[in-house]
């Protein structure tokens, strides 16, 4: 790299480490928090090492407690004489550097006092975030640029297919259009990827106009057939439960279809065989109890219908959108969360030989189908049946082609093995300590600078790490907003605007009704 790429802007002070950079900033030179500057390579200065500052801490002698400067504060007044005692000093993490054969390495070895810091041109900065070499079954997908600068960023979606995303931030900070401005660029690509996306929030109707094709959830909702979801679900408790477990597993076993009026046949054979109830009284009570659970609470076994099978959706929709705000029943959504992970992960392994399918799911609030341990919204089979189901596909659903995408503003609410097993994060603004932890723990970038980069990031800026990020070192990004998130279908200002116009005619017409001498000038 030509010297006129770089500018020097200060030296290395003592103490500095093989990932840690301590230098002092030259009188004329400003250095800013999150920027990028370089180094030479101790033992071969032909390579430059890429750093990147954390802290920035200006440090003047006098104007420490006990001194004089303090004591001229305090009487309105500056101590000028010490100003030229005053210096800069900046903290920088060591990122890394390429090799003579262009492979990313670590530094091995520790900067010496007074080597030279540099500030590095765009041009020369750009080299670091594009490798000169890639891997063959690349999809990349420009999503912004390098904050501050005009370098684009990429996200590659055959790594995010192959091995998992994790989305966090605080609420407002960009997640939701991070992916929705992802599909609808994504729709512009050949080949085109396949998106199935889990709406919890009713956010992504703006993706309609990219070819999303939006249904409702219960359109995929399964039959309940399991005979705990189906006693928790009428509230039975104690030996009722029990018997009517029992008598639902009966029917399954035998393949007869199972609803209220042959739940209840069943029943009465059972209670006949006397070993759960001994008595008549007690067989009649018994029974009495379940019917009326049954009738009053069981209307639904008799509503369920056949689901829609996702595959055929998926293969003549490139975008399918599962719209989990139609209600608020968490029990169904979280069945039909399984019954459509189950479905794809094993559809997918059945086509592994032919290499025919590949999908990305993009799940909201992911805390409410993968919780952590005493973070439930409510425990129950369902529940645990969809964690499971989460993890399962976690864990295998990447090999096969079918990623996850799991976006979540609570990292710290969702399921460790879930998180892990993401090798590509995009995190947005994230202040809580116990949500940085989560990041910090389970994620590929075990840094401790992620307390210092997460909190000031600004509106739709993320910092992005892992497979799917072709720059081998984490890179806060800008974000490219083309959509935003809408769950009405108008802005506040535009309803506000239609409901004065009804208000105004409401009382033209009211008006209209009235003899002339009666209305108002």
């Amino acid at each position: 790299m030509e010297k006129p790429e770089v500018r020097p802007i200060g030296y290395a002070l003592s103490g500095c480490t093989h990932d840690s950079l301590i230098f002092v900033v030259m009188e004329d030179a400003r250095v800013k928090f999150n920027h990028f500057y370089f180094i030479e390579h101790p033992t071969n200065p032909d390579l430059w090492v890429l750093t990147r500052t954390y802290r920035i801490q200006p440090y003047n002698p006098e104007m420490i407690t006990g001194r004089t400067g303090p004591l001229a504060g305090k009487k309105g007044r500056r101590a000028e004489y010490g100003k030229r005692l005053e210096y800069t000093v900046a903290f920088a993490e060591i990122l890394g550097y390429y090799d003579e054969k262009g492979k990313w390495r670590m530094m091995e070895v520790a900067p010496s006092p007074w080597d030279l810091v540099y500030e590095p041109s765009e041009e020369a900065l750009k080299r670091f975030f594009i490798p000169k070499t890639r891997e063959r079954d690349v999809l990349l997908l420009e999503i912004g640029k390098v904050r501050g600068t005009n370098i684009p960023v990429y996200i590659d979606l055959n790594s995010i297919a192959k091995g998992h995303m994790f989305v966090a931030g605080m609420t407002r900070s960009g997640k939701s259009s991070f992916i929705i401005n992802m599909v609808a660029k994504a729709s512009r690509l050949k080949p085109r990827p396949r998106f199935i996306i889990f709406d919890i929030r009713g956010e992504y109707n703006s993706l309609r106009k990219y070819g999303a094709k939006v249904l409702p959830y219960t359109e995929f909702t399964p039959a309940i057939t399991d005979p705990n979801v189906i006693a928790d679900k009428l509230e039975l408790k104690g030996k009722e439960r029990s018997l009517l477990i029992e008598a639902i597993r009966s029917l399954r076993n035998e393949g007869t279809r199972i609803n209220r009026n042959n739940i209840l046949a069943r029943v009465r054979e059972i209670l006949k065989q006397g070993v759960i109830y001994k008595t008549v009284k007690s067989q009649e009570k018994a029974l009495s109890g379940i019917e009326w659970f049954l009738e009053n609470k069981g209307a639904f076994i008799d509503e369920q219908n056949e689901p829609l099978d996702i595959i055929p959706e998926i293969k003549e929709n490139p975008l399918i959108i599962i719209d989990f705000s139609v209600n608020t029943d968490i029990e169904a959504q979280q069945r039909t969360a399984k019954y459509i992970l189950d479905r794809v992960r094993n559809y997918a392994m059945e086509r592994k030989d032919y290499g025919d399918f590949a999908c990305i799911i993009a799940i909201e609030e992911a805390q409410y189908f993968a919780p952590e341990r005493g973070t439930e919204v409510r425990e129950s089979s369902a529940q645990s049946s969809v964690k499971a189901s989460m993890i399962e596909t976690a864990s295998q659903a990447g090999g096969y082609n079918v990623g996850l995408i799991l976006l979540t503003q609570r990292p710290a609410y969702v399921l460790k093995s879930v998180i892990s097993q993401c090798n590509s994060v995009a995190c947005f603004r994230l202040k809580s300590g116990n949500d940085q932890d989560a990041i910090l723990q389970y994620t590929e970038y075990g840094s401790e600078r992620l307390r210092d980069y997460l909190p000031g990031l600004a509106d739709h800026e993320a910092m992005l790490w892992g497979l799917a990020i072709p720059t081998p070192f984490p890179v806060i990004a800008e974000i490219e907003v083309e959509e935003y998130p809408q769950k009405a279908a108008a802005f506040a200002r535009s309803a506000w605007e239609k409901m004065e116009k009804e208000e105004s005619q409401s009382l033209e017409d009211s008006l209209s009704g009235l003899p002339l001498h009666l209305r108002e000038d």
